[in-house]
């Protein structure tokens, strides 16, 4: 059996999102010998789960909480009765079980003498209507109290989806309300790939970097833009990436572009021989930042990129004008803020702008379904806007030739090869002349001829004759020829 790879197993010292039954999400870092509360579904031993492959589901089973692989049931089909739920009262009287019992029975699976499944089992005996019910409610009850009582959980590896997920959901405004349809669209319509050179203004505390630098695999350039002194990348961290996807990344902040005049290199500000101890590790560490945003400049200016996006709490035609230069020709241009009505003057802006194409404002809309046989619909609850996508490509700065349609390049090679004769004309005249008299008149006759290159490069006919009336022997040859 082939090793597996590094990324495809838990690590310690990795953020792990923890999926509880209650469908709650939780972040960690996993650190190795210690436990991890999930609070009334009970307690795990890290220890149990580093060094395992993703994917796998886990149930606490006994008071020492230890854990082992679980394997739910497969989904079946459900076999409709004659039941209907028409005669069923839903009050607390069909329940047999008093509160008391029921906090006994919490109690005994919080001290692993229960399992969830059993607990389950002893609240469906003892409802007084569960066999009224119809198949699909009875399938939906045991649902929601293995929701309560079981004590399973799943680690989820992070990836640009689970964790936009997770921010989504606890906290939206952390990444500015885009939502992972969105992300989705904007990494293709940024035909993001690995080894190409992206410009990034990210103002999602890092969304959109952790995104592409997934997609690139650690294959090429993404050039970050921040607000600030430094750059507000959290979510990076949570990605779990290797030294080798971190590199890719580099950041230059918006007041370091240009180099002001009076800075200083470390070198011009201390002698480095003269410093020992702290002073030299110091030294080092504005060394090292010095050269850091030295790559990043010259990155910056020499511009050529894949693509710009620009996601950012300002103006984007602001931002726009700054960077456009920096783009390669035939590039995507993408904006991206959580609502539409703050990109329709950038739309307008966008289509007055003679560098930029087809601008396009888009929205997605996005709706949850419960998949599951003979009862799949969408659900009833769902999210607001996932947030608007302005899109563009940035024209080419010098068309070429083969822009132009084959009848356009057969007149311009026609108008080139009668230009090409007319000037033979007149060489062969100039040279065909030797006393002051025909030098004159060679003179008229090339003086003609360059007023007839000039007609035919303009796409126009000139006919011009010398002081006697008759045209020059030599263009009327290049005529006839």
């Amino acid at each position: 059996m082939a090793a597996l790879n590094p990324t495809d197993i838990i690590n310690a010292g990795e953020h792990v999102f923890i999926k509880m039954p209650s469908d709650n999400v939780k972040c960690i870092v996993l650190k190795a010998g210690s436990s991890v509360s999930l609070g009334k579904f009970g307690t795990f031993k890290a220890n149990d789960i580093i060094g395992h492959a993703w994917g796998n589901s886990y149930e606490i089973y006994d008071r020492d909480s230890k854990t082992r692989v679980y394997h739910p049931e497969g989904i079946s089909e459900v076999e409709e009765t004659a039941n209907n739920n028409r005669e069923i009262v839903d009050d607390p009287t069909s329940q047999k079980l008093t509160l008391d019992d029921i906090k006994a029975l919490k109690s005994e699976g919080l001290k692993g003498e229960l399992t969830g499944e059993e607990i389950v089992n002893k609240l469906k005996e003892s409802h007084a209507t569960f066999d009224k019910k119809t198949a699909y409610s009875q399938a939906k009850y045991l649902q929601k109290k293995g929701k309560k009582f079981h004590k399973v959980f799943t680690p989820i590896k992070p990836t640009a989806y689970s964790v936009n997920e997770y921010f989504y959901v606890k906290n939206p405004s952390k990444i500015r309300d885009i939502r992972m349809d969105t992300l989705s669209q904007l990494l293709s319509y940024s035909n993001v790939h690995s080894g190409c050179k992206l410009l990034v203004v990210d103002d999602t505390q890092g969304m959109i970097v952790s995104a592409l630098a997934e997609r690139m695999g650690g294959k090429g350039t993404i050039l970050g833009l921040y607000d600030g002194d430094n750059p507000h990348y959290d979510i990076v961290k949570y990605m779990n990436f290797n030294q080798e996807t971190l590199d890719t990344i580099k950041v230059l902040s918006w007041l370091r572009i240009h180099r002001p005049a009076d800075e200083k290199t470390p070198d011009e500000m201390q002698d480095v021989t003269q410093l020992t101890g702290k002073d030299l590790e110091g030294y080092h560490r504005r060394l090292k930042a010095y050269n850091i945003v030295e790559e990043s400049r010259k990155i910056l200016f020499e511009g050529n990129f894949d693509a710009l996006i620009v996601a950012s709490q300002y103006q984007p035609e602001s931002i726009l004008e700054k960077l456009l230069p920096y783009v390669a020709g035939s590039r995507p241009v993408i904006v991206y803020h959580g609502t539409k009505e703050a990109l329709l003057e950038t739309s307008t802006w966008m289509r007055r702008c003679p560098d930029l194409l087809a601008p396009q404002l888009t929205e997605s809309w996005l709706r949850k379904s419960q998949v599951l046989p003979g009862r799949t619909h969408p659900e009833m609850s769902t999210w607001g806007t996932g947030g608007s996508l302005l899109t563009a490509t940035k024209v080419i700065d010098q068309p070429v030739q083969a822009a132009l349609t084959k009848r356009e390049r057969l007149a311009m090679e026609k108008k080139n090869a009668e230009a090409k004769k007319l000037k033979r004309a007149r060489e062969e005249a100039e040279s065909a002349t030797s006393s002051p008299a025909p030098v004159a008149a060679a003179a008229a006759v090339g003086d003609i001829a360059d007023e007839a290159v000039e007609g035919v490069e303009e796409g126009t006919t000139t006919a011009t004759t010398t002081d006697g009336g008759h045209e020059s022997r030599s263009i009327k040859r290049a005529k006839q020829e």
